[in-house]
């Protein structure tokens, strides 16, 4: 006897089965119930078998209670390859039953658990892509070039019109695809992919297609050039978007945006007809009634004289009131180029011209480093101006005026708080006051045209100061926010990029 031999022998077929990482199981043919039928009995296990099934014993159990599947003919199992799901060890096995004589079969259970988990996982992936694609009109193929196999997805076929019959009896093709290209558009494209395959470079191609119903639709599709090597084929993968709605609400923005064009065309004209055919009666108006005025002293009796002075002061309004529409035009349609704008020297301007006002007042202005920044010079000394103005004019009786100016740089958190692109960097200016304030909840009313939150009577001025502040916000790309307490003052926070990203001077 050989070694080998000797070592086989000094174990025992318990031993030898339990060895096994499978689980194994003799079955044995019994005719003994009452209905005549065949039932198969455990006769041998092993400790593989009772782990993957969940049993702590086998022996005497029919086959039916072990593996709770209800077999079509009794007959057939022992020549059956079943994939069986056992709850009692939540795992799934594949038995395969090998016939041993004519009234026993060896059953051998192998683990297939993960090969289920896996394709569990790949159909609810399946099922999200299928979902995604029908949410967001899009398509995916992946193309074997060496091959030549082209595979689509659901999506591309729903994109082209295929019901979903006509899907599962059709075949994948770019000579397909390209009969529902556009004529116009199929070299554009075809172009694209052969290029694409030649430099082994991604592309990007917009282009229409017609689909079995005959609509026209507007997709764009990008390709990604995978190169191939000893283990796998090049391949192209890729998808296909669906823009036409998309399309539609471009056609219907530009649309608009035309209209809004023409609509500001016709305020600049009626802008040029406020600073000249209406500013030269109002002239002639204030003219001629300074003059009744000055004539007829002591002519006009009371009343008669009341009504010239309210005639006079109303066509003084008028004419401000064109005046301060005038300069909001201006802001409007400026066309002066943005700069390197030291808004340190622009402040300094800015102070200078209010000095007179700021002596009056006996105003404290606590001022911070401001930065420089892509500006417009004119449209930034308006916006310090009426700032300044508002601060100056709307104070405390029994208080000193304290105005502050602020400056510093937005982090990428303050950023996204005010909805502004990440790829830029911002600053924010804060200028505040300690004056008479506004109740918070008007914060939005105040850059409203004409808008005016004290009467004419208390506080002069036309309310078109912070509605020229808010534009100049608007052409800088930027943001201007309100912030009020009554009797405690008033807080303006502007926030501008840094670079306009255009070449400045």
């Amino acid at each position: 006897m050989t070694d080998l031999k000797k070592i086989f022998h000094s174990f025992g077929i318990n031993d030898l089965l339990n060895a096994s990482t499978s689980g194994l199981l003799l079955f044995k043919e019994d005719r003994s119930n009452t209905g005549g039928g065949v039932k198969y009995v455990c006769t041998v296990d092993n400790a593989a078998a009772k782990s993957l099934t969940g049993w702590e014993s086998l022996a005497g159990k029919n086959w039916d209670d072990i593996a709770d599947v209800e077999l079509l003919n009794e007959e057939l199992l022992p020549r059956q390859d079943l994939e069986i799901y056992f709850k009692q060890s939540n795992t799934w096995c594949r038995a395969s039953n090998v016939p041993v004589d004519a009234h026993h079969f060896m059953c051998t259970l192998t683990n297939i658990t993960p090969r289920k988990e896996l394709e569990k996982r790949e159909a609810l992936v399946k099922n999200i892509l299928h979902d995604a694609e029908q949410t967001m009109q899009f398509g995916s193929w992946v193309w074997d070039l060496e091959n030549d196999k082209l595979e689509w997805s659901d999506g591309i076929f729903s994109i082209l019109g295929y019901s979903p019959a006509e899907m599962a009896t059709m075949e994948a093709s770019y000579p397909l695809y390209l009969t529902h290209v556009h004529p116009d558009d199929v070299q554009q494209l075809d172009e694209a992919v052969k290029n694409s395959f030649k430099t082994k470079a991604s592309f990007s191609v917009e282009y229409r297609i017609m689909t079995v119903q005959g609509e026209e639709k507007y997709l764009v599709s990008r390709g990604q050039f995978n190169d191939g090597d000893h283990t796998r084929a090049a391949t192209s993968i890729g998808c296909a978007f669906d823009l036409t709605s998309i399309k539609s609400i471009q056609n219907e923005l530009e649309r608009k945006v035309a209209d809004l064009n023409r609509s500001n065309f016709d305020l600049e004209q009626f802008a040029y007809v406020a600073s000249h055919d209406l500013q030269e009666p109002l002239r002639k108006i204030v003219s001629f009634g300074e003059r009744l005025e000055l004539r007829s002293k002591g002519a006009l009796n009371e009343e008669m004289g009341l009504y010239l002075d309210r005639i006079l002061n109303a066509t003084r309004r008028m004419q401000d009131m064109i005046n301060n529409l005038l300069e909001y035009s201006r802001v409007t349609r400026s066309r002066e180029g943005f700069k390197k704008t030291d808004l340190n020297q622009i402040l300094k301007s800015t102070m200078s011209d209010l000095e007179i006002a700021i002596q009056r007042q006996n105003a404290q202005i606590e001022v911070e480093d401001l930065p420089v920044i892509d500006a417009i010079p004119s449209q930034m000394s308006q916006l310090f101006m009426n700032l300044l103005s508002n601060s100056l004019k709307f104070t405390n009786e029994d208080q000193t005026p304290l105005i502050t100016i602020q400056s510093d740089r937005l982090s990428k958190s303050d950023q996204l708080n005010y909805g502004l692109p990440a790829n830029r960097e911002y600053v924010r200016i804060t200028v505040s006051d300690n004056g008479i304030g506004f109740e918070n909840n008007e914060s939005s009313k105040i850059f409203t045209l004409f808008q005016r939150l004290r009467g004419r009577s208390e506080y002069e001025g036309a309310g078109i100061g912070l509605a020229v502040c808010k534009k100049v916000a608007e052409n800088h790309s930027g943001i201007i926010m309100a912030y009020g307490k009554p009797s405690e003052g008033a807080s303006f926070t502007m926030v501008f990029p840094i670079s306009q990203g255009i070449r400045v001077s």
